[in-house]
């Protein structure tokens, strides 16, 4: 799991399903990251969801993404490499099935 630190705090970040069931709740809208607003949303939903001892709040939060631009820049390297995974996950399990049923 990869680590942050804000301030004088280190928080857990990965990227999970608690973190998307996060960002449904609060945005009231199904995941899809559509704008810049989602994209730090869902970023402190990922800190949330793996830190319940250790809460961050919001306005904390994007001070410090505004003060360290490298925050935003890590953070954003956790979300693509796990949609890196996903995506060889995905393609491994996509092989096209013989007459028999059994996959490439």
């Amino acid at each position: 799991m990869d680590k942050i630190k804000i301030g004088k705090k280190n928080y857990n970040v990965k990227y999970t399903i608690r973190a998307l069931f996060l960002f449904e709740q609060i945005t009231k809208k199904s995941f899809k990251i559509e704008t810049l607003l989602d994209n730090y949303i869902f970023f402190y939903c990922m800190i949330l969801a793996n830190n319940p001892d250790n809460v961050l709040e919001w306005d904390d939060f994007v001070d410090a993404l505004d003060k360290d631009p490298k925050l935003f820049e890590k953070i954003n390297k956790v979300v693509m490499n796990q949609e890196k995974k996903n995506k060889l996950l995905d393609d491994g399990e996509k092989g096209e099935e013989k007459e028999d049923g059994k996959k490439n």
